[in-house]
């Protein structure tokens, strides 16, 4: 039974930690490409969607004023779109290493609250 125990803890606390750490890596790495975080800060300044109109030929002011106005439009609506994108993806990306953190700290204190629970159980059935 001792040997039972003991390996169960060297398991728990060396193999099973490995483990949790790289569940956790993968899923910082998936919400990190989900949310495609590099993609969005390389293409910062494009247009939404590729969005736009093409500059007209010639000499037409008004014309040129209005395809730049508009795609200058496009390009704010795309800088606003994409900022709040990465931080949903910023916030989600800090959550999920919150709750790794948290799965963490249940891992490490989960023997020892199973044992103070079955000895609170023990207690409890012989009063």
């Amino acid at each position: 039974m001792i040997t039972l125990v003991t390996s169960y803890l060297y398991w728990h606390y060396t193999e099973a930690l490995k483990d949790l750490w790289q569940h956790l890596r993968n899923f910082l790495w998936f919400v990190y490409h989900f949310f495609s975080i590099p993609v969005l800060f390389h293409t910062f300044f494009a247009p939404w969607r590729r969005m736009g109109e093409a500059y007209p030929r010639g000499l037409d002011i008004p014309g040129f004023l209005s395809t730049f106005f508009i795609n200058s439009l496009m390009r704010l609506i795309g800088m606003m779109m994409r900022f709040f994108l990465i931080l949903i993806g910023l916030f989600c990306l800090s959550a999920t290493f919150a709750l790794g953190v948290i799965a963490f700290i249940i891992w490490l204190a989960l023997p020892w609250f199973s044992l103070v629970v079955l000895f609170s159980g023990f207690r409890l059935l012989f009063l």
